[in-house]
């Protein structure tokens, strides 16, 4: 009897052990990039807080510093469909070293609404596949944006990649008052891996292309195309989830129209050189 008790504390004992060292399943709101988007979105009746904080700097031929600030509030109101509000700050220093005088700073608020649909759940289908749409408004500005989202998971769902295809069109106020038209073409691209059931470690590679006129509404004109990269780390204390990222602009960048200095050394020079991004997450 006493050598059947214990053959059972040891067949117990060995699938407890495996059991704990597995890795924890991902959450249905889970996202490790700091700047892709994955399909995975709140449940049903889930609510989520967000601070997230971009710090931006270096020009080719200027010294700029920008910070963006974004304070947001997700609601699930379907297992496919989340909603959610942003509050907006944009904040930004650009001082021209061939332009003697004070540097030009700006002070942007403004606020966003994001919708995603889910059509495919990467965990009962093939892939995930969601479309996401984003209206933004703020002091002389306009943008609309839309998103195509894939996610494919591998290794238990330990190891996640994903592709966005962004799309947006904005509009700025000038000086005499009309919006000019601008918008991007973007390609994020990332894969991340759970360390352990905790800690996730990642790296994403983004191609941003910039255009003159709407590529949404009307004829556009493609204008310049730069790369970014760099890794990305998440760790998950529920409640709370904090994700760092940092990237840096590759010299790849290309300027189809020729404007004379776009690239320097490679480098698309109105767009910044190192950019980093910080947000953390609680669910409630």
């Amino acid at each position: 009897m006493k050598h059947n008790r214990l053959g059972t504390a040891v067949a117990i004992t060995l699938i407890a052990i495996p059991l704990g060292l597995a890795p924890r399943p991902a959450r249905a709101d889970d996202r490790p990039f700091a700047f892709a988007y994955t399909t995975d979105i709140e449940a049903a009746g889930e609510k989520e807080i967000e601070q997230e904080l971009t710090w931006s700097s270096g020009h080719a031929n200027a010294a700029f510093q920008e910070i963006v600030s974004r304070s947001e509030f997700e609601y699930g109101f379907s297992d496919n469909f989340q909603g959610s509000f942003y509050l907006n700050y944009d904040w930004s220093r650009t001082h021209d070293h061939s332009v003697p005088g004070p540097a030009e700073t700006s002070s942007l608020p403004g606020v966003s609404g994001e919708f995603i649909y889910r059509f495919m759940n990467v965990y009962f289908d093939p892939f995930g596949f969601a479309l996401y749409a984003e209206p933004s408004i703020g002091n002389g500005t306009r943008s609309f944006e839309l998103k195509a989202l894939f996610q494919k998971n591998f290794l238990n769902d330990d190891l996640r990649l994903v592709l966005n295809i962004n799309a947006e069109d904005r509009w700025e106020k000038n000086s005499l008052g009309h919006y000019d038209q601008s918008s991007a073409l973007e390609f994020y691209t990332g894969a991340a891996y759970n360390l352990t059931p905790d800690i996730s470690a990642g790296v994403e590679l983004d191609n941003e292309r910039g255009y003159d006129g709407l590529i949404l509404g009307t004829n556009s004109a493609y204008a310049e195309n730069a790369y970014f990269a760099g890794p990305t780390v998440q760790y998950v204390g529920h409640p709370v989830r904090v994700i760092l990222g940092v990237q840096a602009q590759l010299p790849w960048a290309s300027d189809p129209t020729h404007t004379p200095g776009a690239i320097v050394d490679g480098y698309l020079a109105g767009a910044e050189r190192f950019r980093a991004r910080l947000r953390f997450a609680m669910d409630f």
